[in-house]
């Protein structure tokens, strides 16, 4: 029985090895070129990006972030938005006039020799802030501690799309919602021995729980903010949220970014199998 047992996992064996073998002599996986690709272009100029959400400052970083993306790539010369901006202004036109003024495309392309523009939109941006009820949880060391999480999320959408300035046909566009969250356990000046939470108002008043929060100095959160709530804006008094901001805002980016990227070792001067 021994024997047979032997035999048979050194059949299985050499059956992996042979299958293990075949596999990796196999044709390499196969280049796959990006879905959209910048490669090739003479240039592309950033037009400033259109605000819509409650953050003033959302498009011009969105725009930025975009910038730094696609000169990443090292594909093609970009041309900044605020290069673009500035040349707007001297034709006193805006960032939609580009959408149906044909003659400011083509000065616009004349100027800066370039035949791809990347324009954008910040469409919202939401923050999400909530204290969760105290909770008593055991330590590694056995004994017990009272605290709360608060919970922090900043969630940030927009579009972008890329036309032809010579004759504004529409050569691309997506969208894109990116957010980023953190969760923060706040320790409580709480004897750990209490066990029955109705017993912790003797320590503390939950309406205050706010002060009790782990935040940078001079941070200032108010009490609770849904994500519905677009009147307030957090993340300029707030190291967390203005952490959580620019990672929402990277995240936006990156994932739209994925359709300039080539995989499997593309390679964007044509020598792929």
């Amino acid at each position: 029985m021994i024997k047979r047992s032997i035999a048979s996992w050194s059949l299985a064996l050499a059956g992996f090895l042979v299958l293990a073998f075949w596999e990796g002599c196999g044709p390499p996986p196969k280049p796959i070129p990006p879905a959209f690709s910048l490669y090739g272009y003479k240039g592309m100029a950033v037009v400033p990006f259109i605000n819509q959400s409650s953050d003033p400052e959302l498009a011009s970083a969105l725009a930025e972030e975009m910038t730094d993306e696609v000169a990443g790539l090292n594909a093609l010369p970009i041309v900044q938005a605020s290069q673009v901006a500035a040349f707007l202004r001297s034709q006193k036109a805006t960032p939609s006039d580009l959408l149906t003024n044909d003659g400011l495309r083509r000065a616009l392309q004349t100027r800066f020799k370039c035949d791809l523009l990347m324009m954008g939109t910040a469409l919202a941006y939401s923050e999400v802030l909530k204290d969760e009820a105290p909770v008593r949880k055991s330590l590694d060391n056995g004994r017990a501690e009272w605290g709360f999480t608060t919970r922090r999320k900043a969630i940030v959408d927009a579009s972008f799309k890329i036309l032809d300035p010579a004759t504004g046909n529409l050569l691309w566009s997506q969208k894109n919602q990116g957010y980023s969250w953190r969760n923060t356990w706040n320790p409580l000046p709480i004897p750990g021995e209490i066990a029955i939470p109705s017993e912790i108002d003797r320590f503390i008043h939950l309406a205050d729980l706010v002060r009790h929060r782990v935040t940078k100095d001079g941070d200032e959160e108010p009490l609770a903010v849904t994500e519905n709530d677009h009147n307030t804006l957090i993340y300029p008094k707030s190291q967390a949220f203005r952490d959580l901001r620019q990672n929402a805002v990277h995240q936006t980016v990156y994932d739209i970014a994925e359709d300039f990227r080539g995989h499997r070792g593309w390679v964007p001067n044509g020598s792929n199998p």
